[in-house]
């Protein structure tokens, strides 16, 4: 009799978040499952998904082992496995991960204290992800050389999620990937120089959301109106261009309304100009001001409080530093320009996918210790902190398919079968070289 698990939420929410008759629904569209009577999308999905949290090594062939362990399909070959990383796998992919931005559902509370007036907060940010050299032809190198992927990311601040993940090569500018649009209104976008564009901070204005941006150190703002008044002998501000005044000023903050031009429309050469708040918080250390450009009104937000917001910009640099440590994000060990952007792909649906297990492990402890309001879930939250959470899923990642694949009615393989396919030389001809330099059996070439 085949084993059958006990019953798991975790493993329902996990069905319910990506469920299988949608990915085959969707996979029936390639020209995989019309082509390749062993490819299952669910089996080679899970594969790659929990592949990604559960070992330090992600190669293909550790991939292309994986599945057969799960599929129990031990005459797959290499060739075969390698060759399903195509274009219209890519594609597949993509889609599973924009539906998945889309409709995860964390149940993350809603924004408190200084946030709590916005709809979201929307971080956006990139990182180069390193590659081997001869992926320069497809993936431009970087400055100093280096071949080099570069993800683009907007990140929720109220979910912890991605909402939006594009990549390109190394060299283009993070601006070029942010679109604009009514998907800003009622969100606060934290900016920082790489998005630095009068354009894109009008259109975020004019669709109803808010930004802040930090400010380059060479811009020479025309200061219109001072929106905080000094006692004493302040340097009057109104009226002055911003570089002029900046080393002299000692005052704890600047906040001042100021004048900037830009092209109205792209390549356009009609300018137009628009008025925007400056504010500065000093630092007494370096004695040098920290500045930002933002829309937000000084009635709701002081200097200090602008300079704490954009604080928050670092939750994003925590999430590119958990796809990089623990899904592997710097360890692309291939040139094949679509397998690379199928592992960074499902890199980002293995952080998607941990964090629905996260929130669900959570919620389980909840309901176990009969919380029911706020502050008590809150309490509950603090026994199972959500980075501990997460290192738990990573090292049962392997347990966890496990238990998935066989609630989908896959059988557990021959042990000693497997073992057996593992274990054998995938490069034969290797031995016989080794004979040949121990019997000294050469053919030379006297010419």
């Amino acid at each position: 009799m085949p084993y059958t698990p006990p019953d798991s939420v975790v493993v329902d929410r996990i069905q319910r978040a990506f469920p299988s008759d949608e990915l085959r629904e969707r996979a029936r569209a390639t020209s995989l499952v019309q082509r390749e009577r062993k490819f299952d999308v669910v089996a080679l999905f899970y594969t790659l998904s929990f592949g990604f949290a559960a070992g330090s090594d992600r190669s293909i062939q550790a991939f292309l082992e994986r599945f057969v362990e799960m599929a129990d399909c031990e005459e797959l070959s290499y060739a075969t496995f390698h060759g399903w990383f195509s274009p219209a796998f890519v594609a597949l992919l993509r889609e599973i991960l924009d539906d998945a931005i889309e409709d995860l559902d964390t149940g993350r509370a809603d924004l408190n204290g200084r946030l709590e007036r916005f709809r979201d907060v929307l971080i956006a940010d990139a990182t180069i992800v390193s590659l081997y050299q001869d992926a320069a032809d497809v993936y431009a190198a970087t400055g100093d050389g280096q071949a080099g992927l570069k993800l683009h990311l907007t990140e929720s601040l109220s979910t912890g999620l991605p909402t939006r993940i594009q990549t390109t090569d190394a060299k283009t500018q993070e601006r070029s990937q942010l679109p604009t649009g009514e998907w800003v209104a009622g969100a606060l976008i934290l900016l920082d120089l790489g998005f630095y564009d009068f354009w894109l901070f009008d259109r975020i204005d004019a669709n109803n959301g808010w930004f802040v941006s930090r400010v380059k150190e060479d811009a020479n703002f025309e200061i219109v109106e001072e929106l905080r008044t000094w006692r004493g002998n302040s340097i009057p501000l109104e009226g002055e261009s911003l570089q002029d005044v900046l080393d002299d000023l000692q005052r704890q903050e600047i906040d001042v309304r100021i004048r900037l031009s830009f092209e109205r429309k792209r390549g356009s050469c009609a300018s137009t100009t628009r008025m925007f708040r400056l504010v500065g918080v000093r630092n007494e250390e370096t004695e040098e001001y920290h500045l930002y450009l933002t829309n937000l009104q000084r009635d709701d937000y002081r200097a200090p409080d602008i300079a704490q917001l954009y604080r928050a910009r670092w939750e994003v640099e925590l999430l590119f530093k958990e796809l990089k440590s623990r899904f592997g994000l710097d360890e692309i060990n291939t040139t094949d320009a679509y397998i690379i952007e199928a592992l960074v792909i499902m890199a980002a649906i293995s952080l998607l996918l941990s964090r629905v297990i996260v929130d669900e492990l959570r919620a389980l402890d909840a309901k176990q210790f009969e919380v029911e309001a706020a502050a008590d879930a809150d309490a509950s939250a603090s026994r199972l902190p959500r980075r501990r959470c997460s290192l738990a899923v990573e090292r049962h990642a392997h347990l966890i398919q496990l238990y998935l694949m066989l609630e989908l009615g896959y059988e557990l393989p021959d042990l000693d079968e497997l073992l057996l396919w593992v274990s054998r030389n995938p490069n034969p001809h290797r031995e016989r070289l080794r004979r040949q330099v121990e019997s000294g059996e050469f053919a030379f070439d006297r010419h």
